[in-house]
């Protein structure tokens, strides 16, 4: 199934490059003699180092002269390939010339990516087809043995049962807090500090080409070091109906096999589906099964074909789900096939109270790991008059609270692998106070009060 699903996508990628390549090509001067392409679809495996081009030309009796340029469509320059644009210079008798398009090596198994090429400036000659043509990197350097006591491939592998131990995280310089941190330096310790990068249905252009380009965008950065990801897309309408539709569970599983095919063999960390567990409460029982089956899917695939990726499942927080009923849920959604879960990254909940509760949690998962996200739980929940109405706590940009513990692999808790900024300390809840942007986007206000109230103790 996986793979028919890929097939399909590949299908999908080139066959939306060739409607472009269609489209330059009608529109450029057709001489039957004219400068072209071998072919339409063009290849090189990533590990080539560069992709040879060549042009033919029928009417070799002069000197003649051809311009060439290259377009990434789902690779990105220059973190996939190097842009290339000149001329070649065709002697009289010379039918054929050659240019080269330098790749860049990943040492990946994963999505294919493609650059446009295209031909325009002829002289004396005019173009022939095809003058426009999808080059398709294959990335499909072999797979290495995975050491399942080291699966993110570390240079020191860890002695202990944390597989985070010893990593380096990527900290992403083209992330929002970076580019707040232009204007506000005071940003800079949440800027310096590794994120998480987050995916779903509002990933551009979808989730497969979105984490793609994320992980070789950082290979290329920071070499050797861990990306962190997490992906907010199951609890997308579900709570409206009380379950997804037999429909809804496809296209999950169809997003979450283009993802997977996007990680590859490429090495990351990934939190698994924000909220996912913490809004089943919401659910008819019908979809309840629907939301375990999803989440079972999601970690069968992802483990399947992402051979260096260690995943943790959502687990809510301390003051939202019983840990009892929570322990029943992680271990219905397939929690023991992987490495545990994680808990606050949506909340503002003290640390220390989130260590207890996955303690608890972790007794009943047959001792399961766990990370914390600390990111804004320096000054705890912000705890509302009214729980009845309100909740246990205030969760849309809620005011005075601050940076927690900053994030690392040596906790001091054996249980806990990491404390990690999974929130993304200062992206906006939701247009739920005068000022706040919606949802999603960073808001340099809220994160400047964060940094004023930072408070790195574990409390």
């Amino acid at each position: 199934m996986f793979r028919i699903r890929f097939a399909l996508l590949l299908a999908v990628l080139l066959g939306a490059t060739g409607v472009a390549a269609g489209s330059a090509q009608a529109a450029a001067p057709f001489d039957v003699n004219g400068f072209h392409f071998l072919s339409s679809q063009l290849t090189v495996n990533e590990n080539a180092g560069n992709a040879v081009i060549t042009v033919e030309r029928g009417d070799t009796t002069g000197t003649a002269y051809i311009r060439y340029i290259t377009v990434g469509l789902t690779a990105q320059a220059p973190f996939d390939y190097t842009p290339v644009k000149s001329m070649l210079t065709f002697q009289p008798g010379q039918s054929q010339a050659s240019f080269d398009v330098p790749i860049v090596d990943h040492g990946i198994n994963g999505l294919p990516k493609t650059i446009q090429v295209s031909l325009f400036g002829p002289w004396p000659l005019g173009l022939a087809n095809p003058s426009v043509a999808t080059l398709t990197i294959l990335n499909n350097d072999p797979i290495p043995p995975v050491d399942p006591g080291n699966p993110l491939g570390l240079a020191t592998a860890s002695t202990v049962t944390n597989p985070l131990a010893g990593a380096t995280f990527f900290v992403n310089p083209n992330g929002a807090a970076a580019q707040a941190s232009q204007r506000y330096p005071a940003l800079k310790v949440i800027a310096d500090q590794p994120g998480a990068a987050r995916f779903g249905t509002f990933s551009y252009p979808n989730g497969t080409v979105a984490v793609a380009r994320y992980l070789g965008r950082a290979a290329v950065q920071q070499p050797g070091t861990i990306p962190m990801l997490t992906t907010y897309r199951v609890v997308d309408g579900a709570c409206a109906t009380g379950s997804d539709s037999p429909q809804q569970v496809r296209s999950y599983e169809n997003w979450i096999d283009g993802f997977a095919q996007g990680i590859g063999s490429y090495r990351a960390v990934l939190f698994l589906e924000q909220d996912a567990l913490i809004t089943t409460p919401c659910l008819t029982r019908v979809g309840l099964a629907r939301r375990m089956q999803e989440l079972n899917y999601a970690i069968d695939t992802l483990t399947a074909h992402c051979p260096h990726l260690v995943i943790y499942l959502d687990a809510g927080a301390a003051d939202a789900i019983p840990y009892r009923k929570m322990a029943k849920l992680l271990l219905r959604a397939g929690v023991k096939k992987i490495q545990g879960f994680f808990l606050d990254a949506t909340h503002f909940d003290w640390t220390l109270n989130e260590i207890r509760y996955g303690e608890k949690i972790s007794r009943l998962t047959g001792g399961k790991h766990f990370v914390v996200s600390t990111g804004e739980s320096g000054r705890g929940p912000l705890v509302p008059r009214d729980r009845v109405h309100h909740g246990n706590e205030v969760l849309c940009n809620p005011p005075g609270r601050g940076l927690g513990p900053k994030p690392t692999t040596n906790t001091g808790y054996p249980n806990v692998d990491a404390f990690a900024w999974l929130d993304n300390p200062g992206g906006s809840s939701g247009a739920c106070r005068p000022g706040a942007p919606k949802a999603g986007v960073y808001w340099p206000k809220y994160a400047l009060m964060l940094v004023r109230n930072a408070d790195y103790r574990v409390r």
